[in-house]
C-alpha cells in the first residue's frame, strides 16, 4: 500500500491480537446488540474463545452463528484516547466439541495463557470451545489511518478513506 509502511502495520496488528481478551457483539432474537468480554488465544495461527452460554451475549451468538469482535488498545498505553488503536471485524465460529482430540489440547492453551481457572472451568458443560473463523474488519491504528482487513490472518488490504 503506497504510502503506509506494512510491516509497522502488521506489527501494530499482531499487537493487538497478542491480547488476552475480545469483546463479542451479536445481535439477539429482538435485532438488539448483546455486548461481553472473554479470554481468547491463538493456537496455531487460529483465534479460540471459551465462553459460557449463560452469558446474554454467548447465547446471541450462538444462535446466529456469526457475530462482530473488537480488540482495542489498552487505554493507559494509548498516545491519545481519541484514537486508540483497534481491530473490529466480523466472524463465524465452528465449535470444537468435547470429543474432538483438540478440545482437551485447546484446553490446555488456556490453562498456560490464561492461568488455573480454565482447570476449573474446563468441564463446565455450560462452556463452548468455539473456533472463530474472521471474514473481514477494520484496523485503526490512529486518526484517519483505518485500513480493511481480510481473512483469518488480518491480512491488510487497502486504507480506508471518505468520499
Amino acid at each position: 500500500m503506497e504510502g503506509h509502511d506494512l510491516a509497522s502495520l502488521n506489527d501494530q496488528r499482531d499487537t493487538l491480537l497478542a491480547q488476552k481478551t475480545v469483546i463479542i457483539t451479536a445481535l439477539a432474537d429482538t435485532d438488539a446488540p448483546e455486548t461481553g468480554v472473554t479470554p481468547f488465544i491463538h493456537y496455531n495461527g487460529e483465534m479460540f474463545i471459551y465462553p459460557s452460554r449463560l452469558s446474554s451475549h454467548v447465547r446471541a451468538l450462538l444462535a446466529r452463528g456469526s457475530g462482530q469482535f473488537l480488540l482495542v488498545e489498552d487505554e493507559a498505553l494509548a498516545q491519545n484516547i481519541w484514537a486508540r488503536k483497534r481491530l473490529k471485524f466480523n466472524a463465524s465460529f465452528v465449535e470444537i466439541s468435547r470429543d474432538m482430540p483438540d478440545f482437551a489440547i485447546l484446553c490446555d492453551a488456556f490453562a498456560l495463557a490464561h492461568g488455573p481457572t480454565m482447570n476449573l472451568i474446563r468441564d463446565f458443560s455450560d462452556f463452548h470451545m468455539l473456533k472463530l473463523l474472521p471474514h473481514s474488519g477494520v484496523l485503526v491504528t490512529g486518526f484517519a489511518k483505518a485500513f480493511a482487513v481480510s481473512g483469518p490472518d488480518f491480512r491488510i488490504t487497502e486504507h480506508l478513506r471518505s468520499g
